[in-house]
């Protein structure tokens, strides 16, 4: 029986590395598909392995500073020395192709590992005392495994969620308001930042509890409303539960009772109606947990491309990483992040995109007397600050027991909008009003008890 050798291009390895060592700028295109272990030569494996940790390190990848890294490693000699290093960028004319030649890489990768565990279940299968449904649950996760992490579920429109969502509840031209950019719907808010720029890259901070994916969603649904196309990653809450609170928003139905599919016939009625305006909005919803910033850029790269997006939220930064390829070289979670907020800026620039990020604070807010977050707060989190474009932190005084303000006012369903750090504007805080009962944010003279006319 004629020995069958597995899956793999070594030209087309080669290819890739070289391109990487013509435009070290390609290294984040690469990141989004592959890491080291997918290469099939160990050579490879070991140079991109050597560019991977240059690029975590922000310094350049080129020919010289490859080779150093190797070098320093002693596996030069194993990687076909200086020469062949040099040899890869020989056959590559052009880097517009990258993507694709890393993803045919995962694919033959795949093809591999495939036929590895094949292996291991067709030894396992001979074995007669191994227990069948051991056997079925130990490999059918591997595969699984293999596939998840190498192809990329893909973003769905509003419209393609709202049906399965609506079935589970019933069996059981842009407004800009004289400003350039896109305005977050609540005046006081617009008054200080003005609108969200393009290429900006917003953080949007707090503790949990002062409804920062409420704010989020907030101004995404005001913005879908005037036609502006925006895309939500959710990488907490699932695509279902983020429609559920869209509905909530635009019908004024009590989030609780919608979440908890207790509607009147009255209220179904109205839900369903609701459901249908919804489907017609420009809304886009990835909700890939544990998404790389790698995987991001290339997802944000395709809907501004193919759906127009506008702008994008991301639900919440501390949920996202490097990818496995990096976390393997002994990076440290403030680097990660740290990394993540710089690929984000460069996310904003290169698809021109604001790009607003929410971001988790750190538990020293929770013992201090002075409970108003400040960007000392973020300065954990890796270079969050420094990235960042405008800063904002939400804020709601009655979480923590404050009754009434200086001046004796009651402080209930009273929120602040925090702009601690605005690049090219002023900074300030906006009083804005908080609908618990739909989980959204209103300008601050609208009346709870209003619906918000959508």
């Amino acid at each position: 029986m004629t020995s069958r050798i597995p899956a793999h291009d070594l030209e087309l390895e080669s290819i890739v590395l070289g391109a990487i060592l013509l435009d070290g700028k390609a290294m984040t295109s690469a990141l989004g598909h592959i890491g080291h272990e997918r290469f099939y030569d160990r050579r490879h494996g070991t140079i991109f392995e050597a560019m991977t940790e240059l690029y975590v390190q922000n310094k350049p990848i080129d020919l010289l500073t490859v080779t150093q890294v190797v070098r320093k490693k002693k596996l030069l000699d194993q990687c076909g020395g200086p020469a062949y290093i040099a040899a890869l960028t020989n056959r590559v004319a052009s880097t517009s192709n990258l993507e694709e030649w890393c993803m045919l890489i995962s694919e033959h990768y795949m093809k591999r590992e495939f036929a590895r565990i094949s292996a291991q279940v067709n030894e396992q299968a001979y074995d007669a005392s191994a227990d069948v449904f051991d056997i079925f649950d130990r490999f059918s996760s591997q595969i699984s495994a293999v596939f998840s992490t190498n192809v990329k579920t893909s973003v769905s429109h509003v419209n393609e969620l709202t049906e399965s969502v609506a079935n589970s509840v019933i069996s059981r031209e842009t407004d800009t308001a004289g400003v350039s950019g896109f305005t977050t719907g609540i005046s006081e808010v617009d008054k200080i930042i003005g609108a969200h720029q393009k290429s900006d890259l917003m953080y949007m901070a707090g503790r949990p509890g002062m409804g920062k994916t409420a704010m989020a969603i907030s101004e995404m649904l005001s913005l879908a409303l005037r036609g502006v196309p925006v895309v939500f990653f959710s990488l907490e809450m699932s695509s279902s539960q983020v429609i559920l609170r869209l509905i909530s928003m635009m019908s004024g139905l009590d989030g609780a009772k919608v979440m908890k599919y207790r509607l009147t016939t009255d209220e179904m009625r109205l839900f369903q109606h609701t459901k249908d305006r919804l489907n017609k909005l420009p809304i886009y919803i990835d909700d890939t947990a544990g998404v790389s910033i790698f995987d991001l850029r290339t997802r944000v790269k395709t809907m501004v491309t193919k759906y127009k997006v506008a702008i994008v939220y991301i639900d919440y930064v501390q949920l996202m990483t490097v990818g496995t390829q990096l976390r393997k070289n002994g990076s440290n979670r403030e680097q990660e992040l740290s990394l993540i907020s710089r690929n984000l800026k460069l996310i904003a620039k290169e698809c021109d995109v604001p790009v607003v990020a929410l971001s988790q604070l750190s538990r020293g807010v929770e013992s201090r007397s002075e409970k108003r977050p400040m960007l000392s707060d973020l300065r954990e989190s890796g270079s969050l600050e420094q990235d960042a474009d405008v800063v904002v932190f939400l804020f709601r005084p009655e979480y923590y027991g404050f009754k009434v303000d200086e001046s004796g006012n009651g402080m209930e369903g009273v929120g602040e909008y925090i702009v601690a750090k605005q690049r090219n504007g002023s900074t300030g805080i906006a009083r804005i009003r908080f609908k618990a009962e739909v989980m959204q944010y209103v300008d601050f003279n609208q009346n709870t008890n209003t619906p918000t006319p959508f």
